[in-house]
């Protein structure tokens, strides 16, 4: 039996709604609209799945035992299903007369099948907990290895580790089924850059070694010449004091200034008249040719220098743009610049005073950077040559790497994963025992309910029902089984199986027609599988275009299903062994009074009373117990929700009852108070207005809570007229008495 519902964030149930004080019988009683079929709908939905739609994903049912109960539910789906959509109604198979025997053996195979499923149910919950955890635990593994191809995917992105996490795993596997060395990260990274970042073309060019052992061997012959003394001829006079004064430079400049043909001239330096022709013959013999000579060959040699230099720093400009070597290049440039300096300065000091021994800085240590930088170009070079075979061996040395991180997580899931699968696998083989155990019980169990079937019974039920009923112009046929379900359709009068029109059927014929067979199969049951369950019954809003002769009667019919077991005063179990719990929900007052009369008596504290209603479109539901649901009020609900655009029978009756309690209440009701307020209306007798005023007086005296002869003859010179009057001659009432504002409070609130 249900116990509880909970019903949250589904149509008007905004905030949560919960009913915890089920009953076998339980009424609910709100207007149209207020989230009546929202409960009837979550009552479907749970029949219909064991886990709910996603509409209803925040609702929930206790206390339904699915494998003993089932719900059925009467509501305009219900309708549409049955009718509406198909003019077939399932076959009906009928538990009236089934065989007591058979009947018990099949309430012990169910019992017996029962237990086969609850076996057959733990044992997959079981198995779908190891798979469940071993699903979780691969998907974890793929989670944490793959975490490793998205950070090489982000830090080394001209790698290509594969797109997808299953088969990046297998390898990973594989791999640490086989010995491997691997790299550090900082290697990893350091061949990355140079396949993937750096230049990949080869540097053509390179620093000569050759050219640069021809400058170190020509710095030699150079110094030769800048350690010897130069000096002028030793034959003169003047020669020693020259030596002696070591300024034969100085003197070799001055000469420059002297005039060979004067007999006397002064010096150059002091100005005195001391330079004579002999003075001067001795200088020129001392400054001979042969000392030019060899100032000229040390400017030959300087220039050949520099010369062999700048070819060199050629080469090295070459390479200054090529990343791989620019920055040893320029040190290199930087240290012979320093030294090409201090050189110059060496050899132009040699030139100036060829008397003074010189010796230029030797390049020999710049060596073993120019080895550098050649090795480097080499090594480069050889890279480019072969980059396809260093970028695989680096994406191996990638792969070594990662399943090295993850070797001892692969290991531990692979041994969780191996104890999983023995037990899936084990479990999978009772299942298969017990699936052929359920097979048979279910052979068994089909064979005795075929024995039990009785479909013309309940057809001749419903086609009496409708007879009895004034449903006398069309009755249910049976048409030929399909997979052994019988099915049937509606026939009117006059027509044959190939013409017939069930959608000429009135709204209030479909309706009822589709309680009758609702009814049978509160009785009985269209699907073998349910064929022994209890049932839990839901009506929602039975009587919906029905007249008053048809809501009379189904009223009839859902108390007599319903009935106690011991009559009044009995116990709390159904008559009907086959139902275990009713829900019925309305809008309709005087059904509800109807079919819930004499259940709060029958059943004492195992029947409920509810209150739907709605505010601030939210759904709230109370227990207000059958006295507060009063005539009064509910009359005026019933004016209030009445949809029809003419005056009806049923509506004047209503507001008639509404007069004589509200004038029986005020004391209005002896004498002819009433009556004289026709008189204060000062309406013409034969207005429209005249006339339903005097229906509502006409009968407060005598038995008004009935429709009586006098209903009848007002009805007939009013039914085409228009609501409205109606109401504005209801409320005219209200201000002649001087209550408009008890009006107005029960049209609001009701």
């Amino acid at each position: 039996m249900i116990t509880r519902i909970e019903l949250n964030q589904i149509a008007t149930y905004k905030n949560p709604v919960e009913i915890n004080d089920l009953k076998k019988v339980n009424f609910f009683f709100g207007n149209n609209g207020c989230g009546k079929s929202t409960i009837a709908r979550l009552f479907y939905n749970y029949s219909q799945n064991e886990i709910l739609l996603n509409q209803f994903k925040n609702c929930s049912i206790n206390g339904f035992n699915r494998s003993e109960e089932e719900i059925i539910v009467f509501d305009s789906d219900f309708i549409q299903n049955n009718f509406y959509l198909n003019p077939e109604l399932s076959g009906i198979f009928s538990l009236d007369e089934k065989n007591e025997e058979i009947d018990k053996n099949i309430k012990t195979e169910y019992q017996n099948l029962a237990d086969i499923e609850k076996s057959i149910s733990d044992k997959i919950e079981e198995r779908q907990k190891l798979e469940t955890s071993k699903n979780k635990d691969y998907e974890n593994i793929l989670e944490d290895c793959w975490t490793y191809n998205k950070q090489f995917q982000k830090d080394f992105n001209k790698i290509n580790l594969g797109k997808r996490r299953d088969p990046f795993f297998e390898s990973l596997v594989e791999i640490n089924q086989t010995e491997y060395s691997y790299k550090n990260l900082n290697l990893i990274s350091e061949k990355y850059k140079k396949c993937y970042l750096g230049e990949l073309n080869k540097i053509e060019s390179n620093i000569s070694v050759n050219n640069f052992d021809m400058i170190l061997d020509f710095e030699k012959e150079f110094n030769n010449a800048l350690e010897e003394i130069i000096i002028g001829s030793n034959d003169v006079p003047i020669a020693s004091i020259i030596n002696q004064l070591n300024n034969s430079s100085w003197i070799a400049q001055g000469i420059n200034f002297l005039d060979k043909d004067k007999e006397v001239q002064g010096c150059p330096f002091c100005q005195q008249q001391t330079i004579n022709k002999n003075l001067l013959n001795q200088f020129e013999k001392y400054f001979d040719t042969t000392r030019e000579q060899k100032i000229k060959n040390l400017q030959e040699l300087h220039f050949n220098y520099k010369s062999k230099i700048s070819a060199f720093e050629y080469s090295l400009k070459a390479l200054i743009d090529k990343e791989l070597v620019k920055f040893d290049v320029l040190k290199i440039q930087n240290k012979l610049s320093n030294i090409l300096t201090k050189n110059e300065k060496e050899i132009q000091a040699k030139i100036d005073n060829p008397n003074e021994k010189k010796k230029i800085e030797t390049l020999e240590f710049l060596k073993t950077e120019i080895e550098k930088v050649n090795e480097n170009i080499r090594v480069r070079n050889e890279e480019v040559d072969n980059i396809e075979q260093s970028q695989q061996e680096l994406t191996d040395e990638i792969w070594k790497y990662i399943s090295h991180q993850v070797k001892d997580k692969i290991n531990s899931f692979k041994t969780t994963a191996n104890n999983n699968s023995e037990q899936i696998k084990k479990l999978k083989t009772e299942i298969k025992v017990f699936e052929v155990a359920k097979i048979d019980s279910n052979d068994k169990i089909r064979d005795w309910q075929n024995q039990t079937i009785n479909t013309q019974k309940s057809v001749d039920n419903i086609n009496d029902l409708l007879l009895k009923n004034n449903f006398t112009g069309f009755r249910i046929e049976k048409k030929e089984s399909e997979n052994n379900i019988i099915k049937y359709y509606i026939l009117r009068e006059g027509e044959t199986s190939e013409n017939h029109v069930f959608k000429t059927l009135s709204e209030g014929e479909k309706n009822f027609i589709a309680f009758l067979y609702f009814y049978q199969l509160c009785l009985g049951t269209n699907d073998t599988e349910n064929s022994t369950k209890k049932k839990i019954i839901v009506i929602d809003d039975p009587v919906s275009s029905m007249d008053s002769q048809v809501l009379f009667f189904v009223s009839t019919l859902i108390r007599k299903l319903i009935a106690p077991r011991g009559g009044t005063g009995g116990g709390r179990v159904f008559k009907n062994e086959n139902i275990e719990q009713v829900f019925v929900l309305t809008h309709n007052s005087y059904f509800f009074k109807e079919v819930s009369f004499h259940q709060r008596l029958l059943y004492k504290d195992e029947v409920l009373f509810k209150k739907i209603s709605k505010k601030n479109n939210k759904t709230l539901i109370e227990d207000i117990g059958y006295s507060n649901i009063n005539d009064y009020g509910l009359l005026w609900r019933e004016i209030k929700m009445e949809n029809s655009e003419k005056i009806t029978i049923s509506l004047l009756n209503n507001m008639r009852r509404i007069i004589e309690s509200y004038s029986n209440f005020m004391g209005y009701i002896n004498g002819s108070n009433l009556w004289s307020l026709l008189n204060s209306l000062d309406l013409d007798e034969e207005s429209i207005e005249y006339l339903v005023y005097i229906s509502f007086l006409s009968n407060i005296n005598d038995e008004s809570h009935k429709v009586s002869i006098n209903d009848e003859m007002f009805y007939n010179r009013l039914c085409e007229e228009s609501r409205q009057i109606a109401m504005d001659s209801f409320k005219l009432f209200f201000e002649k008495l001087n209550a408009s504002s008890h009006y107005e409070m029960m049209i609001e609130i009701c």
